[in-house]
């Protein structure tokens, strides 16, 4: 993989550029623009969606690039060693580049289990341990375009200087293992490792971690990922920027400009830009699948050029609520998604009120639609040098929360796990 910048703005304004990943013998390249969007995946699929479904979604932006998990694909490592044509084709998505992750930015990671040598894995089976031998075994089975390497990231704003240095000290030990077994490992000769930051919200930690990885020679890795930041789910919405900013923008400082920075997790609308502003590569469509299990259609206004554009505008569209059921207006006018121009809020609500699960599938074709065509909002505005008037655009409403709060409304426990579900985050 080779990231290149094609256009620094100006300060604090992000920058545009291209990850290029190579897709083997005679494939060429893939050229994937940044800032750029990830498709968060369960288990190598897209929430609610079948593959066919997805491309008619997304059929205006490929490329793409699958974020997978390994809590949520743990059990493939074997049958994987013995399919030949790779982990997107495996998982129903060939062709598409891949990157695999260790926990799952959709859902909540509990707190606790760690030790010297092992981190916690959750998976539907439950809890597991996993060490840096481990890890990398798995890493050589799935031998994925580019992944993560093994980390302590179980910190928050709430933990405390001794827990945030055990994680800095855990990770450079998991990492000097990940390290050198990145370049002795043949499934993985054309893998880019990706170098986790860990530190949570202290910026003496970030930078101990941030000199570990550049100690590294430099073909030993080919990005960063910042983690440490929340316990993902829907914590990662309530996330204060006074108290992540400042963090972000120290270790943007301090990293290296031509390699791109990851940060996943379910950041807001509003957070996203300035995460771009400071020069974060790339994020992951987990806030439009939170949006969606809790029963929220994304409805908020990122068109520049909209004179009918409407200030009052909510960022969502609660369905659940009972005046919508005779609402025979789209999710969002002017909307080109299938969910919008095939079916009104109306049927939505009555979807949710009788557990059915079109229901579900209705809210992720529109949020991931609504939420991809903000991102290509995103690469026009940085072109232009507009991102501040976006910024000003999504917070014309001062008192507009784009936190997504759990729901905690349910019809039966009979219809649980049929259609619409009740969110663990």
């Amino acid at each position: 993989m080779k990231f290149v910048i094609n256009k620094q703005i100006s300060r604090d304004s992000g920058r545009l550029g291209q990850l290029l990943i190579q897709r083997g013998e005679g494939a060429g390249q893939l050229q994937l623009r940044t800032p750029l969007l990830m498709q968060t995946t369960k288990g190598g699929s897209i929430p609610y969606l079948s593959g066919n479904v997805f491309e008619y979604v997304s059929k205006e932006q490929q490329p793409l690039l699958l974020q997978l998990t390994l809590s949520t694909m743990d059990q493939m490592a074997e049958s994987l060693l013995q399919y030949p044509s790779g982990l997107s084709a495996y998982v129903g998505y060939p062709g598409y580049p891949n990157v695999l992750l260790f926990r799952d930015p959709c859902e909540t990671t509990p707190s606790g289990g760690n030790d010297r040598d092992v981190v916690p894995l959750y998976t539907r089976h439950g809890k597991g341990s996993i060490t840096a031998q481990r890890y990398m075994e798995l890493m050589d089975s799935f031998a994925p375009d580019l992944y993560q390497g093994l980390c302590d990231a179980d910190t928050n704003a709430d933990s405390s200087k001794k827990r945030v240095q055990k994680s800095v000290d855990r990770t450079e030990r998991f990492m000097d293992y990940c390290y050198e077994q990145h370049g002795k490992l043949d499934r993985l000769s054309k893998s880019t490792l990706l170098a986790p930051i860990v530190g949570g919200y202290s910026t003496y930690a970030r930078t101990q971690s941030i000199k570990h990885a550049r100690q590294q020679p430099a073909n030993s890795f080919g990005g960063y990922v910042l983690e440490g930041f929340h316990t993902n789910g829907l914590s990662a919405t309530h996330l204060e920027a006074s108290k992540l900013l400042p963090i972000v923008k120290h270790c943007v400082t301090e990293l290296d400009d031509e390699k791109p920075r990851m940060m996943c997790g379910a950041y807001t609308p509003l957070m996203i830009l300035e995460l771009v502003r400071l020069g974060v590569d790339m994020f992951d469509t987990s806030y439009a699948y939170c949006a969606a299990v809790n029963y929220k259609a994304l409805t908020f206004n990122f068109e520049l050029n909209d004179e009918n554009g409407c200030p009052k505008q909510t960022p969502f569209l609660d369905i659940t609520d009972d005046t919508l059921k005779e609402d025979f207006r789209p999710l969002v006018a002017n909307c080109s998604c299938l969910a919008c121009q095939k079916h009104t809020r109306a049927y939505v609500h009555h979807l949710y009120k009788t557990n059915e699960l079109l229901g579900p599938i209705l809210l992720m074709v529109h949020n991931l639609h609504h939420y991809m065509a903000f991102f290509e909002t995103i690469h026009k505005s940085m072109a232009s040098d507009k991102l501040s008037e976006l910024a000003k655009l999504l917070n014309a409403d001062s008192t507009a929360d784009y936190s997504i709060a759990k729901n905690v409304k349910v019809i039966n426990k009979a219809g649980m796990g049929k259609g619409f579900v009740s969110a663990t985050n």
